[in-house]
């Protein structure tokens, strides 16, 4: 199975996090699937700790080479036809981020890995 990991998850997986189910935890180390990281990920996270939103136990940039390296995570590049999709989303949500990963999932057909409810007014395959 292809995984798309919500920016939440992935900081929950790889922070040792206990809020991170034991059946989420499970699944990322189930080598058997394919883990995918998101530029769009990377950007929030980025942006986020830049205005002192997010606190992670390294920088930003070392926190997603830390967790690419350990989950063996593909990333996922932004493309042209991931920002059209967005025209295609009705706003159930607001949030750019959130709406590119799911523009992406659309696009690309993964699961998304996430704890974020709002998900499930779109059409993607979701693992919560």
């Amino acid at each position: 199975m292809r995984l798309l990991l919500d920016t939440q998850i992935l900081i929950w997986a790889y922070s040792q996090s206990r809020q991170l189910t034991p059946a989420t935890a499970e699944l990322l180390a189930d080598p058997a699937h394919a883990l995918f990281v998101s530029v769009v990920t990377m950007w929030e996270m980025t942006i986020k700790e830049q205005i002192g939103k997010l606190h992670l136990p390294l920088p930003a940039r070392q926190f997603v080479t830390y967790a690419q390296r350990e989950g063996m995570m593909q990333v996922l590049p932004v493309t042209e036809s991931h920002v059209w999709e967005i025209g295609n989303l009705p706003l159930h949500h607001r949030d750019p981020f959130d709406r590119l990963l799911i523009a992406q999932a659309i696009t690309e057909d993964p699961v998304i890995l996430t704890a974020d409810s709002i998900f499930r007014e779109y059409p993607v395959k979701l693992y919560q």
